[in-house]
């Protein structure tokens, strides 16, 4: 995600000094941040809620504390079922009525997904006014991409709103590259780059010891057995061939 400098113009409709309506090219930096316990406000309670708030869960391989609340004058079953598991939180509100500056004060990130495009437009100008990231269609700050989270792995694929389709396309490409053996290596490496730093202190010595593995055909065929077998297996080889 990334956030628009303040003040940054733009050609398009005006709405804040912080954040423009506008389809001009956006320079994305992509970023993995910590959003366990930040709070995280989402108007909408259809399908499009729904996708965006089911990104957010599916990033938290860690079991973190999430902070969600929604807010709509009705929601569809599931995210009904989610609020009484009690993953996030379901507020019915008539959001015509409602100051949505107080609703999004002290945010982190706001998710604007109704289906009223003057509510949405509306909720935008007001979100604008306070230091928060915005993710509404192509005219926020901040656009959610397509999440693999598998294997240990967290992998996320975004064409930076040009073509949402091919993100999710190339998102189930990219997970069938991901198997039990790639887990496998995944935890071993992260072992065996723990048990090199406490012998090893030449970091570009860990780092290409670390690569060599990867390279190795024998190491990759070593996964062929159940992990503590495999591990030990390409421990003998590291010790054999490279440290």
């Amino acid at each position: 995600m990334r956030s628009k400098s303040r003040g940054e113009k733009a050609k398009g409709l005006k709405v804040s000094k912080n954040h423009l309506i506008t389809s001009t090219i956006h320079t994305m930096l992509p970023l993995y941040v910590d959003v366990s316990g930040k709070r995280i406000v989402v108007f909408g309670g259809g399908i499009v809620a729904e996708r965006k708030i089911r990104q957010i869960l599916d990033t938290d391989s860690a079991g973190g504390k999430m902070n969600i609340e929604v807010y709509s004058l009705d929601f569809i079953p599931s995210i009904e079922s989610m609020s009484k598991q009690g993953v996030i939180r379901c507020f019915t509100s008539n959001l015509m009525e409602r100051d949505i500056g107080e609703l999004v004060k002290g945010a982190f990130l706001v998710l604007i997904c109704t289906d009223d495009r003057p509510l949405n437009d509306r909720i935008l100008k007001e979100a604008a006014k306070f230091e928060l990231l915005i993710n509404y269609a192509d005219y926020g700050d901040a656009f959610m991409s397509s999440v693999i989270n598998k294997g240990g792995f967290i992998i996320s694929v975004s064409t930076a709103g040009k073509g949402p389709a091919m993100a999710r396309y190339m998102k189930k490409k990219i997970a069938a590259l991901v198997g039990e053996r790639e887990a496998k290596m995944l935890q071993i490496q992260s072992r065996l780059r723990h048990y090199l730093k406490l012998r090893i202190k030449d970091e570009e010595q860990r780092r290409t010891i670390l690569n060599s593995v990867l390279d190795d055909p024998e190491c990759w065929s070593a996964l062929d057995a159940p992990i503590d077998i495999a591990e030990k297996d390409i421990f003998r080889i590291v010790g054999d061939r490279y440290a």
